[in-house]
């Protein structure tokens, strides 16, 4: 299957072809390094077994931005397919801060840093967010590994999960500067951005890529989809769509309908 290029269906046919794929797995990307997964059903999963890659646009860009000895912070970094590429790229004078809330989520990318033996990677597992406190966090059933929040969700019953500030991250680890951030946290995204104040307020502020799901960020504010967008952009950030990057427009109002990855920089 993964010698075939994408086209409508391809995910589809692959599930029919390969039947109950239920259970932890083992599985190797397009780049050759290894990662455990929780369940091979789950998307992020599923994706890494039939095309090698999950969200390859996003990846690639990603890759693009960093140089060589640089700076990543890796906010909602799941099992790790940001964070080991992006940690082979930047070179033992790079550094990658990965953060994932999900205690159970966090083990299987502590397994998957040491599998790749990536020694530039520092693992954090907390809910970032704008204070140093404690959330309740929400934990996915394994088929969902990925979609852990801090809303309510799947019945499950809540745990309490360190908070941490990016800000304080960046002081704790002495980052001089940071290239590129990356925020997937199922629609805190602006609750990331307020714990990071000091970060994007620089001369030299990263690069900032970042989800917007309508759906996912109504859970933290009805009243107020887009608002990590407009926080960004009251602070002089311009925003485009990933797809726009460096080949078009950047937009002109925040998104509120529909979910992008979205980059802005300053």
């Amino acid at each position: 299957m993964r010698e075939l290029p994408p086209f409508p269906g391809k995910l589809r046919i692959a599930k029919v072809l390969l039947g109950n794929l239920e259970g932890p797995g083992t599985v190797i990307d397009r780049f050759g390094f290894t990662y455990e997964v929780p369940d091979l059903r789950e998307p992020i999963a599923f994706h890494l077994l039939i095309n090698g890659v999950y969200e390859p646009e996003v990846q690639d860009l990603l890759l693009r931005a960093l140089p060589a000895g640089g700076v990543f912070i890796d906010v909602g970094a799941n099992i790790g397919t940001f964070t080991i590429p992006a940690a082979k790229h930047v070179g033992p004078s790079g550094k990658v801060v990965a953060i994932e809330a999900s205690p159970n989520v966090f083990s299987v990318l502590q397994k998957n840093v040491a599998l790749n033996n990536m020694s530039n990677v520092q693992l954090v597992c907390a809910a970032a967010g704008a204070n140093n406190d404690e959330a309740r966090f929400y934990p996915a059933p394994s088929d969902h590994f990925g979609m852990g929040s801090r809303a309510p969700q799947f019945n499950a019953t809540p745990i309490s999960v360190p908070c941490v500030t990016p800000d304080s991250l960046v002081r704790k680890f002495g980052l001089p500067s940071v290239d590129l951030v990356k925020i997937d946290v199922e629609g805190f995204e602006l609750d990331v951005l307020k714990g990071a104040i000091e970060l994007l307020g620089r001369e030299r502020p990263p690069l900032v890529i970042f989800e917007f799901c309508d759906w996912a960020e109504a859970r933290m504010s009805r009243d107020n989809l887009g608002a990590a967008q407009r926080f960004l952009m009251d602070r002089g950030f311009r925003i485009w769509r990933a797809s726009d990057y460096n080949c078009g427009s950047p937009i002109s109002a925040p998104i509120m309908t529909g979910g992008e990855m979205l980059v802005a920089c300053r």
